[in-house]
């Protein structure tokens, strides 16, 4: 499979063409379509969550014991005294970055659910849901961001194939065909937990319709936009 540097560097090209005529063909401002050269990349390493050893792994779970702990503190603020707030804080912090981490992993495994198309497109919907429901972001670009994330997390995909590809050998290698697949049979339950998430994001995502308008009413001509003068 391809390392974590060809992950970040394919995953920057792909998103920061797509942010750039979206950002060009849809007016969007620049700290808009900075945010998706942003997701995008993320997407382009979060197929490795199930890494034990993977960075990003390590990162995300550490930014998840954050926000729990945070969230925790804020909460508990009124009930307990400085020291024990601190204590609390990180405690919390210490669970979530360790046992559920190791939980996390003792269930998942490698080139597994979150290796398919399936986990892309819940990756891509859940963002735009959160994006909706948290980031007071527009239909529009909670939709743009989940797509923009998704195409990260399926450039990521492309690039494990293409790397289970020897190509001086003209053979192809064992981990050929377990990244671009729509399900994880052998995982199978995990398999349907992934669509159940990505039904339910759904209903908690922005409406379509409304996504549709703005689009359309933003659009610009694409020629003008994007060709240069010189071609």
């Amino acid at each position: 499979m391809a390392d974590f540097n060809t992950h970040i560097l394919g995953a920057a090209a792909v998103v920061s063409l797509g942010a750039t005529c979206a950002t060009k063909l849809l007016s969007l401002s620049m700290p808009e379509g900075l945010m998706l050269m942003v997701v995008g990349v993320i997407g382009g390493v979060l197929p490795d969550l199930d890494l034990r050893s993977s960075q990003p792994s390590k990162a995300l779970f550490a930014v998840l014991g954050v926000f729990a702990a945070l969230a925790w503190l804020f909460a508990s603020m009124s009930y307990f005294t400085g020291i024990e707030l601190w204590l609390g804080t990180l405690v919390v912090f210490m669970l979530v970055r360790y046992p559920l981490a190791y939980g996390f992993h003792r269930m998942t495994t490698h080139r597994g659910v979150f290796h398919s198309l399936i986990a892309a497109l819940m990756a891509g919907v859940v963002t735009s849901a959160l994006a909706w429901q948290h980031m007071g972001t527009s239909a529009l670009q909670s939709w743009l961001l989940g797509l923009s994330l998704m195409g990260g997390y399926l450039v990521h995909l492309a690039l494990d194939e293409i790397y289970s590809v020897d190509f001086t050998g003209a053979r192809f290698k064992r981990s050929f065909g377990t990244a671009l697949k729509p399900l994880a049979m052998q995982q199978l339950p995990a398999s349907l937990l992934v669509i159940f998430i990505t039904i339910v994001a759904f209903f908690w995502s922005p409406p379509y319709q409304q996504a549709i308008t703005q689009l359309l009413d933003r659009y610009t001509d694409w020629q003008s936009a994007l060709i240069p003068t010189w071609l």
